[in-house]
């Protein structure tokens, strides 16, 4: 497959400051440029995702598929990938049919279109911090009043969110239950009830998005697992490990919901792409796409010890968790100033991004998200530990 053609040098350098700036930092990560180190990126090596669909897959489905994937999908989505994926979340233990599934252009449609639905300016939305910068930024776009509750590595404060319910009677919380971005933290079951309770007791809605828990190894719970999606809308997504191009993600949520969901998605974009859930669904059922998945978690254990020992000899402090999955969360020394470090590393060639960035809270200045596919690189370790160094 050939690359993109790179971006114009003038363009990266027109980008504001990637240090204060999360619209910046995504532009930047969806910017295809061989000459970055993409230390801060969010999404796997490109040569990773090639090996989820087999080669020539497009071609088969314009030429032997019954459905035509030039023509509009259905509202809901394409009838076939949303038997499959109910057929996942059964597997998961979510109790959920077709019925209950409507398909989106990834998990940031599915955030959006939650928004519109279940938010008004001036709600109160609880989010973990740090959390999904991306997130942050659609939310704050709605004109609600983020209330940051601080995330740990087994799962948010308890004590902070029930405080925060109290003090604000939240519309919803958004969080992430397994493989969380930015640390790589799981909740573990007894935060699960203990926030399933909380949403009871004050009325919220709980979205559940689990765009990374097919890489939690082991046996995962998950909020809808125990909810039966009574409190919980659970959003998951293929565009991080089948290919950021792909942009199919989906909600679960009860039908009197996904009713209103499929109105708002016609009024947002008419129709899904019939071309990419196709896709999707050939790729789910070849079987390619579990085998993938396994690769590629254990590709990624490998690699996060390499890249956590490699990254703290240069000098970046870690939490004694390990977690799991793309990212690691590494604070800098206190000596370090970090929004310098960020800017150095830019003229260097090296795309980091800053902690304060996934905090709602605008806290989290130390702190630095790692991508471990892209962090185990000489010229980034050999760039940090001159930098910290010489701080």
């Amino acid at each position: 497959m050939r690359r993109p053609p790179s971006a114009p040098l003038a363009a990266i350098e027109a980008l504001p400051d990637l240090g204060s700036d999360a619209l910046a930092l995504a532009q930047f990560c969806l910017t295809q440029r061989a000459d970055v180190i993409p230390a801060g990126s969010g999404f796997l090596p490109e040569n990773w995702l090639l090996e989820a669909a087999p080669g020539g897959v497009l071609a088969r489905l314009v030429r032997g598929r019954r459905t035509q994937p030039w023509l509009p999908c259905e509202p809901q989505g394409l009838s076939e990938l949303r038997e499959q994926i109910a057929s996942r979340l059964v597997q998961n233990g979510i109790a959920a049919g077709p019925a209950n599934i409507v398909t989106t252009y990834g998990a940031s449609q599915a955030f959006d279109l939650l928004a519109r639905i279940l938010l008004a300016p001036g709600d109160a939305v609880l989010v973990e911090d740090p959390g999904y910068f991306v997130l942050f930024e659609q939310l704050r776009a709605h004109h609600v009043r983020l209330i940051p509750v601080p995330r740990h590595a087994d799962g948010p404060d308890l004590e902070a969110l029930e405080a925060a319910c109290r003090a604000h009677r939240p519309r919803a919380f958004f969080m992430q239950t397994l493989v969380h971005n930015p640390t790589g933290s799981s909740a573990d079951p007894a935060h699960c009830h203990r926030i399933l309770s909380l949403a009871e007791q004050f009325g919220f809605a709980l979205v559940e998005d689990d765009v990374y828990g097919d890489l939690y190894a082991g046996s995962a719970v998950r909020l809808a697992q125990i909810d039966a999606l009574r409190h919980v809308i659970y959003v998951g997504s293929y565009t991080k490990l089948i290919g950021p191009a792909l942009r199919v993600g989906f909600i679960a949520a009860d039908a009197a919901l996904i009713a209103q969901l499929v109105q708002r998605k016609v009024l947002s974009v008419l129709s899904g792409s019939t071309l990419l859930e196709c896709y999707v669904s050939e790729v789910l059922d070849s079987g390619r796409y579990k085998r993938h998945v396994e690769q590629t978690r254990a590709r990624l254990a490998r690699l996060r010890r390499d890249t956590r020992a490699a990254l703290a000899s240069a000098g970046i402090e870690f939490e004694p968790a390990p977690g799991e999955g793309i990212f690691l969360w590494g604070r800098v020394p206190e000596s370090a100033p970090v929004a310098e470090l960020v800017r150095r590393a830019r003229d260097h060639s090296i795309l980091l991004a800053r902690g304060s960035l996934f905090s709602a809270a605008q806290g989290c200045g130390q702190w630095l998200r790692f991508n471990v596919a892209h962090s185990n690189s000489p010229p980034l370790v050999q760039f940090l530990r001159e930098s910290l160094r010489a701080a």
